[in-house]
């Protein structure tokens, strides 16, 4: 019984994952590249969609997706991660994917680089997050995880 109930979970959680992503083909789709951070002489500037840039907040500038979306970024070297909202353009320098808030980044970890490679999924939009981050599924399985209920069905 303890199988069945358990597979039954696992069913549970894919198919509620995968509704949502059918609903919005953009959810979870990943990117990888160089992250910057906006300078301090930027704070209160008007961003692309109106905003007052806030190096407070947790935003950032992508060249093309929509205002709101928001996004999981992962700066693997320290295993941080933080999710922020698209709200300017940008940016503007050659093979940068993303410039992040002063606070995003300092989160990330990598205020002191200026630069670093991050991993970065859509989780969401209009300011909503919509689906796990961090990649729940391969969280879910870890080893620990699998140890755990080796035991528990022993």
């Amino acid at each position: 019984m303890k199988v069945i109930s358990f597979l039954f979970m696992l069913v549970l959680l894919n198919s509620s994952v995968e509704s949502v992503i059918d609903e919005d083909p953009f959810l979870g789709r990943e990117f990888v590249g160089l992250a910057s951070y906006y300078g301090p002489k930027l704070h209160g500037k008007t961003t692309a969609n109106g905003e007052k840039m806030d190096k407070y907040g947790l935003t950032c500038a992508h060249k093309t997706l929509p205002f709101g979306t928001m996004l999981e970024v992962r700066y693997p070297v320290k295993g941080t991660s933080v999710i922020v909202r698209v709200n300017d353009r940008g940016p503007f320098i050659k093979n940068r994917v993303i410039d992040l808030s002063l606070h995003a980044a300092e989160e990330l970890g990598f205020t002191n680089k200026g630069v670093a490679k991050i991993e970065a999924t859509i989780v969401g939009e209009n300011g909503l997050v919509r689906i796990e981050t961090t990649n729940p599924i391969t969280d879910f399985f870890s080893s620990d995880f699998q140890a755990g209920i080796a035991a528990w069905l022993k």
